[in-house]
C-alpha cells in the first residue's frame, strides 16, 4: 500500500508574472496555493481552502509562509478566512532561485512534557543497557565503581547519579543484579 506524505513533498514552481523570472522551491501545498492564482489575481483564504480541501492548520501555516516570503499580499494582518489574498506583482529579488520553508510550530506544554517523559524512559532503558553489559563482563562490582564505569561508557549525554541509582534498582527488582549477601554496597551479575 502506498501513503502519500503531502508534507514531505516539495517540487519547483516557475514565476513568469514578475519583470524577473524566479525558479522557487517550495512544498506541495504550497504550490497548490500559488497555483490557485492562475486565473485571478485575488482569492479569499475560504476560496482557497475549500478548493484545495485542506483544514484551517495547514492552509494557515502553508499560506502564512508565502506571505512571509511576500510572493502573496494579505488584505488584513492576521490571516481569516475572510482576509483577501493577492500576488505581489512587484515583488523582486536579488536570487532568481529560492527557497520557501514552511513556519515551523512551537510545541505545546502538553507535547513538549510528552517529548521529555520518552526521552527520560529512553535514557533509563539505555542506562539499564549499559549497568547490564558492565556487570556482565565484570560479575561483581561495588557501587561507586558500577556507577564512574556507567558515567564514562554514558556517550550520548550525561546521566544524573539519581538516575543511575533508580535504574539500578530496577535491575535489582528484574532480578538482573544482585546485592551481595556480605556488602550492601556491591553488586553481582545475576546470569
Amino acid at each position: 500500500k502506498l501513503t502519500w506524505l503531502h508534507h514531505l513533498c516539495q517540487g519547483e514552481l516557475k514565476l513568469g508574472y514578475l519583470k524577473k523570472t524566479y525558479i522557487v522551491t517550495m512544498q506541495l501545498f504550497q504550490m497548490a496555493i500559488l497555483l490557485m492564482f492562475e486565473h485571478s489575481d485575488s482569492l479569499t483564504c475560504n476560496e482557497i481552502q475549500s478548493n484545495l480541501q485542506l483544514n484551517n492548520e495547514q492552509f494557515n501555516k502553508h499560506a502564512a509562509s508565502l506571505v512571509d516570503c511576500k510572493l502573496l499580499l494579505c488584505s488584513t494582518e492576521n490571516l481569516t478566512a475572510e482576509s483577501v489574498l493577492s500576488l505581489n506583482t512587484e515583488y523582486s529579488n536579488k536570487r532568481t532561485r529560492l527557497r520557501i520553508s514552511t513556519a515551523m510550530q512551537k510545541e505545546s506544554p502538553q507535547e513538549l512534557e510528552q517529548t521529555v517523559t520518552a526521552v527520560d524512559e529512553d535514557r533509563k532503558l539505555y542506562l539499564q543497557a549499559a549497568i547490564v553489559r558492565i556487570m556482565k563482563s565484570r560479575k561483581i562490582l561495588r557501587h561507586n565503581a558500577l556507577i564512574q564505569e556507567v558515567l564514562s561508557q554514558s556517550k550520548a549525554f550525561a546521566p544524573a547519579i539519581s538516575m543511575i541509582k533508580k535504574c539500578i534498582e530496577a535491575l535489582i527488582d528484574k532480578q538482573y543484579i544482585e546485592r551481595t549477601p556480605n556488602s550492601s554496597d556491591e553488586y553481582s551479575y545475576v546470569a
